[in-house]
């Protein structure tokens, strides 16, 4: 048997799992403090769970432990904290939009959270008639000396050309500069939010290189020969070589990672993912299977980076009461912000019954300069309790049977008890109160995301040791269903352990050409085999948005080494998904790779969905499903090409087509002329001559 091992980095702790690589289970655990305050940071925190859960594997006679992937809230804290490096900008231009380049990579102190900023320095080169390496190396040592710790390089229009971009990191590297270049980390036109894309992620370069050493160091130790992976932001992932060098594409890979999690070992479709951690609740939408992502903001400051669009609530499992004074007597004013965690007190939920034995409670500040406003619990001997959330769910017996957040009722009741004494209320009344108010803070954000997109009846999902004091009540007020899948207090790391590689690219194609479109596609494929993934795997699909002119290739599979985890739901379950957009009339026209085509009705125009693998909606519409042989389908796609193309005048509307081949879903919807639609279609035809291919042909 071989396993899979997820590490997450949380705020207050490292959680790390091995499954198995077949069957997904769990079949070892491992929970450290995270290493804030080591010298080695974060990344002692992720070896030492590493290292502990590759003891219980070896003892227990599994193995070999065939890749380790983590996720970490590293690059976000380190720009809500400040904790970054001076970043020199190199900007690079031609004229005659000299000007107007300077201006736009000389970026300034870049905002990251109230009274915190990265401070960058600029300097300049025209590049008008060539670059020369000696000038490129002169620019990069004077950033160098006046004190830049990384350079962050960015040149107009290096997404149609990044050969001076790429002449730039090879000239930081013989000079031993960690640098990144705009290209690298988006395909989007718009120079000033590239350039502050790259400097952000130069900010935490050196940072993530030295983690990435740690735990590469450490992998090594225990597993020698496993591939070290990092979670991505989008919820995949991508070899430690690539991240390392791109830190801040794990923007939220936290998060993601518990989305992930979901995704593979519950098989979500449509819901609200609650990840609910000791001190905030994040909350993430997963539609149509996939989750919803959005790019990365910090502060006023829109990055190029998509991300999963996380909503962050400020409560928690472990968020600590606080009252305030009215008409003499305290009452509950709040559920947070401050937790047990950051007071450092064990939860009373969880202390057997006769250690609170006596206990009163009283008013504290967790942390000096807070207010004395929050309620703990103190024994005779002086130990004191956290009163929290859980605590409040315990004591009214509203936590789910077997979730992780079950404690002792009686040692909650104990506490509310003391906690009534002190407010003059009953015990009960007051953990109620408690319930309503956490959920109060997280019903909100569900209720955007649903009206933002549009759906009416998701379910949720609770991860994270917290969701069972949280959950119910959340579904309760909204009459949504819900569920804690298994290990939800894991889930995280589940979804590191089972992660999918993943590489997304986006290009601005002004005027895309059937040739364009397609070589998108292949870089999205060379760039996933790069990252680890098996090619034997890898599934590629494109979306376009012909309003901006942008296109998104998305290519994704399983690791590239034995036991290579790709979660597969059965014909049943694939056809009731085509049923629920269909009807019961539904019938499967053709299965191409991972790809299944159902249509309904008849003549030209059929209903059509494409059902992948996984029971994810890849694209539905109204249009004709021609199959066969790629060498078969030249001239039925000529006549439905001409037959669907819409003629206003002078002008010819091509229509929109997809066309699946092996493992790849192309979606050509960015070329409007006819001519190059079916051009690219035909071309995809060809490389399939003697294979099955499916080409859709519909108005949207």
């Amino acid at each position: 048997m071989s396993v899979r091992v997820g590490v997450d980095v949380g705020g207050t702790f490292t959680k790390a799992v091995a499954c198995d690589a077949t069957t997904m289970a769990v079949v070892a655990r491992s929970i450290v403090p995270t290493s804030h305050d080591h010298a080695d940071g974060v990344a002692n925190g992720v070896a030492r769970a590493v290292e502990s859960v590759a003891a219980q594997v070896a003892a227990a006679g599994l193995g070999p432990i065939t890749s380790v992937a983590h996720s970490t809230t590293q690059a976000v804290n380190a720009l809500l904290e400040g904790d970054t490096a001076r970043v020199g900008v190199l900007g690079l231009g031609r004229r005659p939009d000299l000007g107007r380049v300077r201006k736009r990579t000389s970026v300034g102190a870049i905002a990251l959270a109230p009274g915190r900023r990265l401070e960058t320095i600029h300097a300049f080169l025209d590049v008008t008639d060539g670059v020369r390496i000696p000038e490129l190396e002169a620019a990069l040592e004077r950033l160098r000396d006046q004190g830049a710790e990384a350079v962050a390089v960015s040149e107009a229009f290096s997404v149609d050309d990044t050969a001076t971009e790429t002449l730039a990191l090879e000239a930081a590297t013989r000079l031993g500069i960690p640098a990144c270049a705009g290209h690298e980390l988006t395909g989007l036109y718009g120079l000033e939010m590239r350039t502050v894309t790259a400097a952000l992620n130069a900010g935490i370069l050196p940072r993530a290189l030295a983690t990435a050493r740690v735990v590469d160091a450490a992998v090594r130790r225990v597993a020698p020969g496993a591939p070290l992976l990092v979670m991505r932001g989008d919820g995949g992932a991508a070899d430690v070589r690539t991240m390392s060098r791109h830190p801040l594409l794990t923007a939220f890979s936290g998060p993601a990672a518990s989305v992930a999690g979901a995704l593979r070992h519950s098989g979500l479709l449509d819901g609200v993912v609650l990840e609910v951690g000791g001190t905030s609740t994040n909350v993430s939408l997963v539609k149509e299977g996939r989750p919803v992502l959005a790019y990365v903001r910090v502060l006023d400051h829109l990055t190029c980076v998509r991300s999963l669009d996380v909503r962050v609530a400020g409560i928690g499992g472990g968020s600590l009461l606080r009252f305030e004074r009215r008409w003499g007597r305290p009452r509950v004013a709040d559920v947070g912000p401050r937790s047990a965690h950051i007071a450092g007190l064990p939860y009373a939920a969880f202390a057997d019954p006769e250690r609170l034995s006596g206990a009163e409670a009283s008013l504290i500040a967790p942390k000096p300069g807070d207010p004395e406003q929050y309620a703990v619990l103190t024994v005779p001997g002086g130990e004191r309790f956290a009163i929290t959330l859980t605590c409040a769910a315990n004591a009214i017996d509203a936590i789910p049977d077997g979730a992780y957040a079950t404690g002792n009722a009686e040692s909650a009741r104990l506490a509310f008890a003391a906690l009534g004494r002190l407010v003059g209320q009953p015990g009960e009344r007051l953990a109620l109160q408690v319930l309503e108010i956490a959920a109060g803070k997280v019903t909100p954000i569900i209720d955007d995301l649903l009206a933002e997109h549009r759906l009416a009846r998701p379910e949720l999902v609770g991860a994270g040791g917290g969701a069972g004091a949280l959950l119910p009540e959340v579904a309760r007020r909204r009459r949504l269903p819900w569920r804690i899948p298994p290990d939800a207090e894991v889930i995280s790391s589940v979804g590191d352990a089972l992660s999918l590689v993943r590489v997304e690219l986006e290009r601005v194609m002004s005027r895309p050409s059937a040739e364009s479109v397609l070589d998108l596609h292949r870089a999205a494929e060379r760039a996933a085999v790069e990252a680890g993934a098996d090619p034997e795997t890898l599934q590629v699909e494109s979306e376009s948005d012909p309003a901006r002119r942008v296109l998104r290739v998305v290519a994704h599979g399983a690791l590239a080494i034995p036991g290579g985890v790709v979660a597969a739901f059965d014909a049943d379950e694939i056809r009731r998904r085509a049923v629920e957009r269909l009807g019961h009339d539904a019938r499967l026209t053709v299965t191409i790779g991972p790809h299944h085509v159902f249509v309904t009705g008849e003549g030209d125009r059929p209903r059509f969905v494409v059902v992948d693998e996984r029971g994810v909606i890849d694209a539905e519409g109204e249009g004709r499903v021609i199959t066969g042989q790629g060498a078969a389908l030249p001239d039925e796609v000529r006549r439905a090409v001409d037959a669907t193309s819409r003629h206003l005048g002078p002008i010819a509307v091509a229509p929109v087509l997809r066309v699946l081949r092996g493992a790849r879903l192309v979606d050509l919807s960015l070329l409007s002329d006819p001519g190059q639609v079916l051009a690219a279609a035909l071309d995809e035809c060809a490389m399939a001559a003697d294979t099955p291919v499916a080409v859709i042909v519909s108005r949207s």
